[in-house]
C-alpha cells in the first residue's frame, strides 16, 4: 500500500488520543467530504502508518486500528495492502472553561432593596477537550476525501475496561457518517 508520508508526518499523535476516546461521555460528531466524489467505487481499505513522531504506544494504537477495523468490515469494507482508501488519524486537546451561573438574579435582595437577590452564584471549571480525526485518503488519487471528526471532554483515569469500550463507541459514532449519503 502507498503510504502519504508529506501527509501524516506533520501530525502530532499522543497518548492523550486514547484519553480522549477512553474517557469521554458524549462526544460531538461532524464530517466533511467532496460532495463530487464516487464512494461507492471504494471496496478495499488500509491504514496509513503512523510516523515515528506519533508518540502514541503499541496498545493504544492496536485498539483505534481494530475498533475502525470493526466498524469498516461490518459495513462490507475489505482490509488489503493494496487499499482503495486509506486511513490516517490525527488528534489534538485543549483547556476549555466551563463558567456556569445558577440563582436569581435581580428582583428584591436584602433588606427588601431592589437589586441583586443574593441567591445565586457561579461555577467555574476547566477541562481537557480532545478531538479525532479520521481521514478517508483515495490512494490512487492521493486526495483527502473524507474527515470524520469527533470531540468531547477527557477524562484522566478510565480502567482498561472504559478505555476499550469509549474507544470502541467514539469510533463508531464518528464512522456512522461514512460513507456520505446525498440527500
Amino acid at each position: 500500500m502507498k503510504t502519504i508520508k508529506s501527509y501524516f508526518s506533520f501530525f502530532s499523535f499522543g497518548i492523550t488520543a486514547i484519553l480522549f476516546l477512553a474517557c469521554c461521555s458524549t462526544i460531538s460528531v461532524h464530517q466533511d467530504y467532496d460532495p463530487e466524489y464516487d464512494f461507492s467505487k471504494l471496496k478495499t481499505f488500509g491504514f496509513i502508518p503512523l510516523s515515528k513522531e506519533a508518540g502514541i504506544d503499541q496498545l493504544s494504537a492496536d485498539k483505534l486500528g481494530n475498533a475502525i477495523k470493526t466498524e469498516l468490515l461490518a459495513k462490507g469494507y475489505t482490509l488489503s495492502d493494496k487499499a482503495d482508501f486509506g486511513i490516517a488519524l490525527l488528534f489534538s486537546s485543549k483547556t476549555k472553561t466551563n463558567v456556569q451561573s445558577y440563582g436569581y438574579g435581580y428582583g428584591y435582595g436584602y433588606y427588601g432593596r431592589p437589586g441583586y437577590g443574593g441567591m445565586g452564584g457561579v461555577d467555574v471549571t476547566q477541562y481537557d477537550e480532545g478531538t479525532l480525526v479520521i481521514d478517508v485518503i483515495d490512494m490512487a488519487e492521493n486526495k483527502l476525501v473524507w474527515r470524520g471528526i469527533g470531540s468531547g471532554a477527557m477524562s484522566q483515569s478510565p480502567t482498561v475496561e472504559e478505555r476499550t469500550e469509549k474507544i470502541n463507541s467514539g469510533v463508531n459514532q464518528i464512522l456512522a457518517q461514512f460513507p456520505p449519503t446525498k440527500e
